[in-house]
């Protein structure tokens, strides 16, 4: 959504966006991988280094800190849980790495693969291999600060993991997520960073094996003439058939501008009821007017090109997704 939001600022600038509204949708976003419907029990490993006892004095910034792999795996099976997406999930509380080795994390053999899995009684395993936090210290603007820097501390966040599926020679997948928090340094510890690094940590590969729902924004042109405003004002008492009898009166009886416009809330109105074809196939009518018109640089050829592509690649992870889903037709 970075490039619709670009193009929001834009019409902003251009003073001709008073009419632009918008609201939040929840969308079913796919997983990155996609599962046999027979893979429904699922267990968490824990393939990481114990931390070791640090001392008080231990160098706090500019350090590389283990999170406690035991806490990631359990946060990470929950969250796992919580999208309902598999029939089982569970945690093992057997350490895969107990020889205390600090070198890097060794695959799983497909001989112990099958042991866990069968001991287990699951059909897949994931297994949490790394998960560090590189402390910095830096400055930054905050909240608080105004115009002052002040002192923070971040901690890029780096997590490994790996898909094992009995029967493969090899890891189905091989994840390895980072992103970066901060914090302020005043106060600061190392139990504080551990902790919250968990709770980071965890929830970053989640999407690779389950879908998600995720929250965006859908823009809409409200106002201009009657028929628009009577459509917000339905919208607002979420009642989208009066809106989209309003958006239809202007759609056939405006030109230019004011159709693109009723076209583009058409749109929104039919993908909002799961029609995405004929939501692009408005999108489309109203790109090619607007061309014709010589109109491609308006504020309304840009929001009406960015939502067709919007949909287009909704429309292509709708088929993944459904894919995805057909555990549940069974």
């Amino acid at each position: 959504m970075k490039h619709l939001l670009l193009l929001i600022a834009v019409c902003m600038s251009l003073g001709s966006c008073s009419t632009i509204d918008y609201l939040s949708v929840d969308t079913l976003m796919p997983a990155d991988v996609s599962f046999a419907p027979e893979v429904k029990r699922v267990a968490i490993l824990n393939n990481t280094v114990s931390p070791a006892e640090e001392s008080n004095k231990a160098p706090l910034l500019n350090t590389t800190l283990q999170a406690e792999g035991r806490n990631v795996c359990e946060r990470l099976a929950e969250y796992i849980a919580n999208a309902n997406y598999f029939e089982q999930v569970i945690i093992s509380d057997s350490m895969l790495r107990t020889d205390g080795s600090d070198t890097q994390a060794a695959i799983l053999s497909p001989r112990q693969v099958l042991d866990w899995t069968r001991d287990l009684q699951v059909d897949m395993l994931f297994v949490v291999d790394d998960a560090s936090i590189q402390t910095k210290s830096t400055f930054a603007y905050t909240t608080d600060s105004g115009e002052e820097r002040v002192p923070v501390v971040s901690g890029a966040l780096s997590l490994e993991t790996h898909v094992y599926l009995p029967g493969r020679d090899r890891p189905f997948q091989h994840f390895l997520d980072r992103d970066t928090i901060y914090w302020e340094a005043d106060g600061l510890t190392r139990k504080q960073i551990r902790e919250d690094a968990v709770e980071y940590l965890a929830q970053l590969p989640v999407s690779h094996i389950t879908p998600l729902w995720d929250t965006v924004e859908r823009y809409y042109f409200r106002g201009g003439s009657i028929n628009m405003r009577d459509a917000a004002v339905a919208l607002r008492e979420n009642d989208w058939e009066l809106a989209r009898q309003s958006w239809e009166a202007e759609y056939h009886t405006k030109k230019g501008k004011n159709k693109a416009r009723a076209a583009f809330n058409l749109a929104l109105y039919h993908e909002m009821n799961g029609n995405s074809s004929q939501a692009m196939s408005y999108l489309k009518d109203s790109l090619q007017d607007l061309e014709k018109s010589g109109k491609t640089a308006s504020t309304e050829w840009l929001l009406t090109k960015t939502y067709l592509e919007e949909l287009q690649h909704k429309d292509m992870t709708r088929q993944k997704l459904d894919l995805q889903m057909k555990r549940f037709k069974q």
